[in-house]
Formats: structure tokens, C-alpha cells, sequence
């Protein structure tokens, strides 16, 4: 017994010692969701004592906007005796806030709940970091508007000038482009994590096409499954799909004026389908001398994207865009 109870105060003088050096703010919770322990380094950021953190008095700390949310994701949580992370300040000794990641999970003796197991890292910087971000992309987006908004200026003026038809043609073509790159933008920007939500990004630059071009008696069908894709792939498959919803628009027809978006995943690739019920390719090819306005530059961004297009009359134009799914 003795030898048992020597090993016993052998491991929980070596859990204290380990925690109590460890990087990282740890604590623990009965199974009434009481705190009873707090390592070292907590003891240390807080400037308090074990008892005066014990129960919920660690949540004294916690900042007056995060405190309803901390407490009843803690709370949640443990109803579930489930895992939870959560992000929150905590004031520091000094009085200064600072921001951690929290991390919880329930563990279990002899097969029975008995509390929780937390830790805590500064991430501070970390969020610092992506305020700076968030600042400089904004900022870099307001200088991207106004540049867009000159070059579209010059167009229009040039527009006015034009002698021909044909000139005329070009540069408002050129004016759609500048119109669409700037909606792309705005879609992209929505999101700075470096991944775009392409169901959710692609759906909406479709409406927001059909809004720039003042368009109210076309109706947009899209179905789309989550993909999560990198910036420039997205980037990339938005003007495609911005030069495919702009000719649909176009030649859309009279009678049934539907366009239909649909993304799906298929055999490791992204398939991106627009089609409408309009004349098709060879009546446009017969007007315009080409398959499809600006079929050079789609065919050159899903090159550049590494996939492929396929175009054909299925009772007006149907065209499918496969591009592999990006290995994370």
C-alpha cells in the first residue's frame, strides 16, 4: 500500500512539475463545471491565487464583450461532454487584455466523467497579424476601386470618340470586362483567409452581374455543393464565369430567359456548368464570325486554371468547365 501511494504522489508531483513548466495555460473543472486547478503559468499571467480562481472566479478576467459568449460555449460544451475551441480575452496582472485560443476536453476515470482538461495559448500577435491584414487588403481593395473606376472613365470617353461601330463594340465589350473584374473583387474580398467559398462566391457574382447589367427578366437557376478552393483559383473561375453569365445575358433569348449555374465535385474535379435557353453557338458564330464573345480569353483562364471546356447546343448554349481539385 505504502509502495502504491509513494508511486501515486511520485506521478502527481511529476504532472504538477510538467504542467507547471509547460508553455501554455492550463486548467481543470470537476464534473459540476467548477474549476479546482490552475497550472503555474496561469497563476502567473493573472497575478491570483489558486482560490481565487477556483469555481468560475478565472471568468472575472475574461473581457465584458467575450464573457457571455466564453461562458456558455464552456457550458454547452460540457452539457455535451464534448470538445470545444474557443478564442477570448483575458486580463492580464498588469490590467492589459490580451487574446487566447482556448482548447477543453472532458476526460474520464475508471470509465466515468470526471471534469475537464483545458489549455490556453497567447495568440495575440497572431490576431494582431490579421487585423493588419484585414487593414491592408482593405486598403489595397479601395485603391483597386478607384483604379477601375479611371480606366472605365477613360473607356467611355473613348467610347464617345469612336468613329466606327466596330470600335464602338470593342470598347464597350472592354467597359463589361472592367465592370466584371470589379465585381470579382468586391465577391473575393468578402473573404481574407486565403480559401474562397466557391458555391457561395460563384452564386453570388452571377446576381451581382445580373444586377450590373441591369437585368430583371432574367431568371439565374444555380445548385451548387461546397468547395473550398485557393484565392487564385478562385479568382481565375470567377472571370470565367463572368464572361460565360455575360454572354448568356446576351443571346439568352426572348421567350425563356433562364440561366442555369450548377458547380458540383465529379471524380476529383471542380465541374462548373452555364447554360441558357437561348439562340446557341451557331447562330452567334453566324452573326458574330465567333462561337462565343470572348471565347479566346475564357479558353485561355481555364488553361491557365489547368482544366478544360467543352461548348454545344442542347437547346441553347451549354458550357461545362472541369478543373482538378487542388490538392491541400
Amino acid at each position: 500500500m505504502n509502495a502504491e501511494n509513494n508511486f501515486r504522489e511520485m506521478g502527481e508531483l511529476e504532472f504538477r512539475e510538467l504542467a507547471d513548466n509547460a508553455p501554455v495555460m492550463i486548467w481543470r473543472s470537476r464534473p459540476d463545471k467548477q474549476c479546482d486547478w490552475f497550472n503555474k503559468p496561469w497563476l502567473d499571467f493573472s497575478g491570483r491565487t489558486q482560490e481565487e480562481l477556483f469555481g468560475y472566479g478565472w471568468a472575472d478576467d475574461v473581457h465584458p464583450e467575450d464573457f457571455e459568449r466564453c461562458v456558455s460555449i464552456y457550458q454547452t460544451a460540457f452539457d455535451a461532454r464534448e470538445k470545444f475551441t474557443m478564442p477570448y480575452r483575458l486580463r492580464r496582472h498588469d490590467g492589459v487584455y490580451r487574446w487566447f485560443l482556448d482548447n477543453g476536453a472532458p476526460f474520464y476515470r475508471n470509465g466515468e466523467f470526471a471534469g475537464y482538461f483545458g489549455s490556453c495559448v497567447d495568440i495575440t500577435e497572431h490576431r494582431e497579424l490579421e487585423e493588419h491584414q484585414r487593414t491592408l487588403l482593405a486598403e489595397l481593395n479601395h485603391r483597386v476601386r478607384n483604379n477601375l473606376q479611371l480606366i472605365m472613365s477613360f473607356l467611355q470617353l473613348s467610347k464617345l470618340r469612336a468613329k466606327t461601330d466596330e470600335a464602338k463594340s470593342l470598347l464597350q465589350g472592354a467597359m463589361s470586362r472592367v465592370k466584371g473584374i470589379g465585381i470579382i473583387q468586391d465577391e473575393l474580398n468578402r473573404n481574407a483567409t486565403g480559401f474562397i467559398e466557391l458555391a457561395e462566391y460563384l452564386s453570388g457574382l452571377a446576381q451581382s452581374i445580373l444586377r450590373a447589367e441591369s437585368i430583371g427578366d432574367i431568371e439565374l437557376v444555380t445548385e451548387a455543393c461546397p468547395l473550398s478552393v485557393p484565392y487564385d483559383l478562385a479568382a481565375n473561375l470567377g472571370m470565367v464565369v463572368n464572361e460565360l453569365v455575360t454572354n448568356s445575358i446576351k443571346h439568352a433569348g426572348q421567350d425563356n430567359r433562364t440561366i442555369f449555374l450548377k458547380l458540383e465535385y465529379v471524380d476529383g474535379h471542380i465541374k462548373i456548368l452555364v447554360a441558357d435557353r437561348g439562340v446557341g453557338f451557331s447562330h452567334v458564330a453566324k452573326d458574330a464570325r465567333a462561337p462565343m464573345q470572348g471565347s479566346g480569353l475564357v479558353d485561355a483562364l481555364v488553361k491557365r486554371s489547368g482544366g478544360t471546356i467543352s461548348r454545344e447546343n442542347r437547346g441553347g448554349a451549354h458550357v461545362v468547365v472541369l478543373v482538378k481539385f487542388p490538392a491541400t
